[in-house]
């Protein structure tokens, strides 16, 4: 009887972990970042279910070697649970954010908040305040301050709701909601398994967060490009989808940019090389925008932003054109990017066709990039 209760606990939930851990590693993803902090996630929740189970199935058996290993199982149970919260926690912040900088320093604060909680497992190991293991029938015993374990569980759970906070503008309602849809019930089950204790709901709770995870993965990867790890030209057409609908009276500033001579990086370095080109450009956008802004390659050698307008656009495209500058002087290339780029505000009043925007904003990218390609050529004929 205990065997299958331990499986219908267990089962579902382990085999769930394994199936999208085994689906999503062979999947490709330029983000490395996001799948790296994903992969640790799985990992980390698939541990403290292990123990869980074979804590279950072994509590009650007699024998010092068993109290032993009831002890070894414990605590790595609730090392690898807190780290798992923990490692939630940075996988939201860079699901909000995509700050690979911001993960860095989030990693840092819950190392330490990790390091906090490891000593007092350590401590518990001889002063049982913790939890301890009754000898007489090596059965689980919560230890007078194991409300300690709910302040490093839900401490995590006030780390998500500054996350929220911190990302309300740049969150969509529905992921809001979302978010709360599955802390709710994280919570709801952490607490119930708090006061019955035996029954364990904990993993059905995660198990379902992870899901939701990872479809959100899942529906966020059909949006980007894989070469260079932005937003694609599916991300794009729903973007100005959304815009010509909205009436609002939002304005944004939309730049298109296209990068020069890259039919020539490729007929001369390769198509390696041109890949490259894309890439060197997709970072220094990606680097250069905010969170509320928008970016995607186009199509090609074509990039497209957007910002709201007032927002400093001349600040943001002097950041993007000094980066390009400071890339070409490291000479870590066999060649050297140059863009050109059209932009114009767009109303979101429904007083214009975001095609025919998109058109104007077209031609004088071409234009400025006719202008350019005029200068160069009459410095070209002065000097010869």
């Amino acid at each position: 009887m205990q065997i299958a209760l331990a499986l219908n606990i267990f089962l579902g939930s382990a085999v769930i972990i394994v199936m999208i851990f085994a689906d999503y590693i062979r999947k490709y993803n330029p983000d490395h970042t996001q799948k790296n902090i994903f992969i640790s996630l799985l990992i980390l929740v698939f541990i403290p279910l292990i123990t869980d189970f074979l804590f279950y199935m072994c509590e009650g058996i007699p024998g010092k070697a068993m109290l032993f290993f009831l002890y070894g199982l414990c605590f790595v149970y609730y090392l690898f649970q807190i780290l798992s919260f923990c490692i939630s926690v940075l996988f939201l912040d860079y699901m909000v954010f995509r700050d690979s900088s911001r993960v860095k320093k989030i990693v840092i604060a819950l190392s330490v908040f990790t390091l906090i909680h490891l000593i007092i497992l350590l401590l518990n190991l001889k002063f049982h305040f913790y939890y301890y293991i009754d000898e007489t029938g090596n059965v689980f015993c919560r230890g007078d301050a194991f409300f300690i374990k709910l302040i490093f569980s839900y401490c995590t759970v006030f780390f998500i709701f500054y996350e929220i906070a911190a990302g309300r503008k740049i969150l969509k309602k529905n992921t809001v909601i979302i978010i709360f849809l599955l802390l709710g019930l994280a919570v709801f089950c952490s607490a119930f398994d708090v006061i019955f204790g035996e029954l364990r709901l904990i993993w059905p709770g995660i198990t379902a967060a992870l899901l939701c995870f990872y479809f959100f993965i899942i529906q966020t990867d059909t949006k980007i490009d894989s070469l260079t790890g932005i937003g694609n030209r599916y991300s794009f057409n729903e973007f100005t989808e959304r815009l010509s609908k909205s009436r609002t009276g939002e304005t944004w500033t939309v730049v298109m940019i296209d990068l020069d001579n890259f039919k020539e990086i490729n007929d001369k370095l390769g198509h390696r090389e041109g890949d490259n080109a894309l890439r060197d450009v997709a970072n220094i956008i990606k680097n250069s925008i905010r969170g509320s802004d928008f970016s995607a390659r186009y199509g090609g050698d074509e990039f497209v932003l957007a910002t709201r307008a007032g927002d400093g656009f001349n600040i943001l495209i002097n950041r993007i054109l000094e980066e390009i500058k400071q890339l070409n002087k490291k000479n870590t290339r066999p060649f050297k990017i140059e863009i050109s780029y059209g932009c114009d505000v767009y109303v979101a009043d429904g007083s214009r066709s975001i095609d025919d925007f998109l058109s104007h904003i077209d031609g004088l990218m071409y234009k400025y990039k006719e202008e350019r390609r005029r200068a160069g050529d009459k410095i070209n004929g002065a000097q010869s």
